[in-house]
């Protein structure tokens, strides 16, 4: 669950803008990106018109300032997964790391709900170039978590590195999208014990050296 964005603002008050980027997750949470109203996060806000249009000209740079603040909550409570030093350590690490991020999701649905209604496709928000580049730094960082797993052992190599990457990215958003709002609907009935113990082991099975076979990776590279 990373979203970091970085782009050039005016310094706010820190309450003004505590104020305003809570008013805004609010009414994303509640009526989605398309729902939205600028006038009403202004109200919710208790700002003036002058000052918030002041600070952020329009509801997608406050958008972007909101998904800055997301991670920034994230990172304080489950921070950065460190790339492992050994075989043994990766899968310990990686799955206490992934444990750790869906509890947080499970005790901050609002926020999850936000970040989802503002990347979903049909938003115009992933067009953005700031959106496209965390997209990418997301990519980036998951690659190089492959690669590691490789060098070490830990990770199957028969599977071109950028298909394995999209695999596993779109397994998990899958996963995660599932459970988040199966929890948002139907609470009672879904267990986060069962469900990060599934998706551990459908990670594990897909990514495991166990199971790979040279010749299969031949015919595949070779077309």
């Amino acid at each position: 669950m990373r979203c970091a964005v970085r782009y050039s603002s005016r310094k706010i008050d820190d309450e003004k803008r505590a104020a305003l980027i809570e008013a805004a997750m609010e009414e994303i949470a509640a009526n989605g990106i398309d729902g939205a109203s600028y006038n009403r996060i202004i109200e919710r806000s208790g700002l003036s018109k002058g000052v918030v249009y002041y600070y952020f000209e329009n509801k997608e740079s406050l958008y972007l300032t909101v998904l800055d603040e997301v991670e920034r909550q994230f990172l304080a409570s489950v921070g950065r997964l460190k790339l492992p030093e050994t075989r043994e350590e990766f899968w310990t690490a990686c799955c206490l790391y992934y444990e750790k991020a869906i509890r947080y999701g499970t005790e901050n649905l609002g926020i999850v709900k936000v970040v989802r209604n503002l990347i979903e496709p049909g938003t115009g928000m992933k067009g953005r170039a700031e959106l496209r580049e965390n997209f990418r730094r997301v990519e980036r960082w998951t690659a190089n978590l492959l690669k590691r797993g490789q060098e070490l052992g830990a990770i199957r190599k028969d599977i071109p590195p950028d298909l394995l990457r999209s695999v596993i990215q779109a397994l998990g958003h899958t996963m995660d999208s599932w459970l988040f709002e199966h929890l948002e609907t139907a609470s009672g009935s879904v267990s986060v014990e069962r469900f990060l113990v599934f998706a551990l082991d459908m990670f594990k099975r897909i990514l495991s050296p166990e199971g790979a076979g040279e010749a299969w990776q031949n015919q595949f590279l070779q077309g």
